[in-house]
């Protein structure tokens, strides 16, 4: 380091060109690197969709659940499996600890399809969930004239947006669905002994394309091929059947109305306006602000086709993240200098001091590009966080240099800037690995959440490492220029006397020295009563603080069988409701009869509403006025049997951890339901608690056919036969596309009218070989009540009662919730276990525990590496005893509760309190060494030191007061360390600069007393 030092002052064109070409390298790099809302996580987790056409829930888990969970419990590392049996869709979610090699388990995954004998109709998707994948645009297109813009959206908009680079996918919902429809007369149709099945096998068997040989001609081999074609309406039409009655031959066209159709699936408006629907998602590793600037662009290029009004827009809140970060940095910036220059009162030194915080960030953003990293929430926390430090180092530094060019004003300039700077670059080297080395621990904290935070610790990190290296070079030479020969009459004027607080210090350290019971028993008073004081004040424990978010999202679900066309009734009515309140609530998204991505089924009961609240309203004030509205729009007819779920949209990023899960576990399903809703009901009795769900709490009714199996083996019946025929007449077959008259087309098949009732299911014929009988007559036909999703974890049936707890004192809560639920009189078939985000908040909490530990033992043996005696080192750490001091109060006046972040900040405040110790004990030791008595190797250090020390932690704290000031809604992490960081520094600065030459002294009792007997 001492070779850097004097390379720079002989070299200092070169060390200020490298200077600029590293700034200008820091603009490129912050420029252009990728900037997200989130780092980009790729979770290790999988979601396996399986879809089963037709099959009940319970049809779905015994014969596609149920083997896939026996197969996938043997993979590699599984952590926990969780699963959905739903009408014709199987759903299971797999994860996986951290670090687990992804590809290698999908590739099990897909080789435990290929071995797992599952129904031949059966198809699969896997899937991988990453913060980078996430939609980055979703909003409502509107005709900006009179003309529709359904064909422009699905066949020019669409495929345009599609080919952006780094669009993953464009998806366009509120589109008609457009088919040929065959709708069989029923009557005919079973007068003349015609099934749907066989019109749907005549239909099939219309297109036939088989290879047939070859003929050999004039040497060649002529492949031949026999073809029959289904191309025009008209031959679909003229598709013939032989009655079984009659024997006559029949065209489909007699007994089938065939039309094309154009029908709506979902329906799309924004404030009551009719819309499309557009979401867009990029691929993982495109820059999100940069494909939705293309985005926007390509949709003005056509502004005079179609408008839009946007739901969300990600790049918004990035943008917002990055300028919010940036501006917090400035300001933080210009305090830190305002700090610097108050204790200087000189600009030059302040200006070159102040250097190191533009150049070293610039430096990490080079190593955030190169190594990869995006710039983000956490790492712009992370590099603002780190402004307070990376001045420190060069305050040192200059103070040093600029106190020996006002006592030594006529000596070599070279050789007193060289010397100001090696004489510091023991203290300022140890300082800064001692600080940096507490974030290695970091590694100890596990999951997603240690993921989550690990860019935030490294744009820290490397922002310390460029300002240790700025101090070294480029502050030296810039202080030769500015205080060379002929302006050290001007560094002098201002420093004469000493400074009051120098002189008022003296006298206070004496004092302290002669005090030294009295110094220590204040201080042990002071942190045994900062350590009860979370008790007496009430502090609330909370992972991660909620974000209070404009946005509320709205789910209102009918009964399970309801029509698309009565959901869009009942959808219209809430609507209306809504919009007369357009002032609270100016922007109503909704999509009626939406694709469901939890279920990944198209649900013609559910309606779904993003509402965006005014400014000034508060959304948990807003959630039961909301719930009032649609109860009053749902009228009688629907009231009691529609469930409603009003809450707060979250946002993306790590789990806050702050929810309670109650899962009961049960064979007995009458029971499990049972036991769900008593916990479900004791849940929502509580003030303290919010969106409160349970996963067993939508029943359907239906009808179930038990075949009689003697009835059947007497009529010799497949069971088959009979599902077919009811299948033919309870739902709609797929017949699938076919090329005709040019245009591609789907066909679907079904009868004029449905079943209608339980009399008409009864009464469906049966052909059998001793003639044809009804339904009922080889089956029972009941009604019944069922679930409409069979979930599992970890392969056994379980409901789950969840909900967020509010406030920010997560441990208390959930310990009463699992009281409460535990004092309950549910069913002795069922168990349960309750857990929720406490369970991972308290694991996590003490992984951080264990790495401020680590950390700690680590700046101890950095210490020792340096002052090379044991005792030293632990003198420096003592001045650890005095943070939680500051820290506690500073949470207290802040209203912050204890969370993730103020851990954070504890783990910062180990590096960042033991530089001004270790500032103090080394000047004590150069004095010592030069045989200076310990008392005034003490005072003297002190009142060399006091300065450096004071503005290196002002400038620290100026420069978080930004963050400090943050609304608690504006950040993940900032608001509570810099909280933490600025009490915990302010009152460990003053207790160390009182009680750490106290400790010393006591240290070297022996010899110090020796020293004053002398005397």
């Amino acid at each position: 380091m001492k070779f850097l030092a004097r390379f720079s002052l002989k070299n200092s064109a070169a060390i200020i060109i490298i200077c600029v070409l590293l700034m200008a390298g820091g603009v490129y790099s912050f420029t252009t690197t990728k900037s997200d809302l989130l780092p980009d996580i790729e979770f290790p987790q999988l979601s396996v969709s399986v879809v089963y056409p037709g099959a009940s829930p319970g049809d779905v888990d015994t014969q596609v659940t149920t083997l896939l969970e026996e197969q996938f419990k043997n993979l590699q590392s599984l952590d926990t499996m969780t699963s959905q049996s739903l009408e014709s869709v199987a759903l299971i979610q797999l994860s996986f600890p951290i670090g687990t090699e992804m590809e290698k388990i999908e590739q099990e995954i897909n080789d435990v399809f290929n071995e797992t004998n599952l129904p031949e109709n059966t198809t699969y998707n896997v899937n991988r969930f990453s913060f980078g994948a996430l939609p980055i645009a979703s909003m409502a297109l509107f005709p900006a004239g009179d003309e529709p813009i359904d064909n422009f959206a699905e066949e020019v908009l669409k495929p345009e947006l599609a080919k952006i680079e780094g669009v993953n996918s464009v998806a366009l919902s509120g589109l008609p669905e457009q088919y040929i429809s065959i709708t069989v007369d029923k009557t005919l149709a079973q007068q003349n002994g015609i099934s749907i099945t066989q019109i749907n096998e005549a239909i099939s068997g219309a297109y036939f394309s088989f290879p047939a040989g070859t003929i050999s001609q004039d040497s060649v081999l002529v492949p031949v091929r026999i073809d029959e074609r289904l191309e025009t309406l008209e031959q679909l039409e003229s598709i013939r059947f032989t009655s079984v009655t009659t024997q006559q031959s029949l065209t489909l066209s007699e007994i089938a109305t065939i039309e094309q159709v154009e029908e709506l699936v979902e329906y799309a408006r924004f404030n009551l306006q009719e819309s499309l629907s557009l979401l867009i998602n990029k691929k993982q590793d495109a820059n999100t602000v940069e494909v939705a600037e293309k985005l926007f662009e390509t949709l003005e290029k056509y502004e005079d086709t179609v408008k839009y009004e946007l739901n969300f827009d990600q790049s918004e809140g990035i943008n917002k993240s990055i300028d919010g970060m940036v501006e917090k940095g400035i300001y933080g910036a210009i305090f830190a200098s305002i700090a610097v220059l108050i204790f200087l009162r000189n600009f030059r030194a302040t200006l070159i001091s102040i250097i190191s915080i533009p150049l070293s960030l610039l430096i990490a953003a080079i190593f955030l590009k190169w190594l990869g990293y995006t710039l983000n929430i956490m790492s712009l926390s992370g590099m603002a966080v780190a402004i307070g430090r990376v001045v420190d180092d060069s305050i040192i530094v200059i103070e040093n240099i600029y106190r020996k060019k006002r006592l030594n004003p006529d000596d070599d300039n070279n050789a007193i800037t060289l010397s100001g700077t090696i004489e510091m670059i023991s203290p300022i080297l140890s300082s800064t690995i001692a600080t940096i080395v507490v974030f290695l621990p970091l590694g100890l904290v596990g999951g997603i959440t240690g993921a989550f935070f690990l860019p935030f610790a490294f744009a820290v990190v490397v922002a310390l490492v460029a300002s240790l290296f700025v101090a070294i070079t480029i502050v030296p030479v810039l202080a030769k220029f500015s205080f060379g020969k002929g302006k050290a009459k001007h560094v002098k004027s201002h420093e004469d006397k000493e400074t009051f607080y120098v002189r008022w210090y003296e006298k206070v350290i004496r004092w302290s020295l002669n005090k030294k019971a009295l110094v220590i028993s204040l201080a042990v008073v002071l942190l045994v009563g900062s350590l009860a004081l979370p008790m007496v004040a009430g502090l609330g424990f909370v992972f991660l603080p909620n974000e209070e978010q404009k946005l509320m999202l709205v789910e209102v679900k009918l009964p399970a069988s309801t029509d698309l066309e009565i959901t869009n009734t009942v959808s219209l009515q809430i609507e209306e409701s809504l919009n007369e309140k357009v002032d609270d609530y100016p922007k109503v998204f909704s999509a009626v009869g939406a694709y469901d991505f939890t279920t990944g089924s198209q649900q013609s009961n559910r309606m779904q509403y993003f509402i965006e609240l005014d400014s000034k309203l508060n959304v948990d004030e807003q959630i039961p006025v909301v719930e009032e509205i649609i109860s009053a729009s749902l009228g009688d007819e629907y009231i009691d049997t529609t469930s409603i779920s009003v809450q707060e949209l979250q946002t993306s990023g790590p789990p806050t951890n702050n929810n309670v899960d109650i899962n009961l576990f049960s064979n007995n399903q009458e029971d499990l339901m049972k036991a769900a809703a008593m916990v479900e009901q004791l849940m929502l009795e509580q003030s303290d608690l919010k969106y409160v769900t349970n996963n067993m709490s939508e029943k359907q009714e239906q009808w179930t056919v038990q075949l009689d199996s003697v009835k059947m083996r007497e009529y010799n019946v497949n069971p088959f036969v009979v599902l077919g025929l009811v299948s033919d007449q309870t739902r709609s077959i797929d017949v699938g596309e076919y090329n005709l008259d040019g245009e591609l087309k789907q066909i679907k098949l079904q009868y004029d009218r449905d079943v209608a009732s339980q009399e008409e299911l009864e009464n469906i014929l049966v052909f059998t070989e001793q003639g044809v009988v009804p339904l009922d007559e080889i089956a029972d036909i009941n009604q019944e009540e069922v679930v409409t999703t069979i979930q599992k974890l970890d392969g056994k049936v379980y409901a789950q009662i969840t909900a967020q707890i509010k406030g920010d004192n997560t441990l208390e809560v959930t310990n009463r919730i699992k009281e409460e639920v535990d004092a309950l009189d549910i069913p002795s078939s069922v168990s349960q276990e309750a857990g929720g985000g406490s369970d991972e908040t308290l694991q996590i909490v003490y992984d951080l525990l264990v790495a401020i530990g680590v950390a700690i033992g680590l700046v101890y043996i950095t210490l020792l590496i340096f002052f090379g005696k044991a005792r030293t080192p632990f003198i420096i750490l003592t001045s650890l005893l005095f943070v939680p001091i500051g820290s506690i109060v500073g949470l207290i006046i802040a209203d912050e509760p204890i969370s993730m972040s103020a851990m954070i900040g504890l783990l910062m405040l180990v590096g960042i309190v033991v530089t001004n110790a270790i500032v103090l004990i080394d000047r004590i030791n150069q004095n010592r060494d030069k045989d200076v008595t310990i008392r005034e190797s003490i005072v003297e250090a002190g009142k060399t030191r006091i300065r450096p020390i004071l503005m290196t932690a002002l400038a620290t704290i100026a420069a978080l007061l930004p963050l400090a000031f943050t609304p608690p809604e504006g950040a993940i992490i900032s608001r509570g360390l810099a909280v933490v960081v600025i009490g915990g520094l302010t009152t460990s600065t003053f207790l160390t600069l009182i009680f750490l030459p106290v400790i010393y002294e006591i240290a070297f009792f022996k010899q110090a007393r020796k020293e004053r007997m002398s005397k």
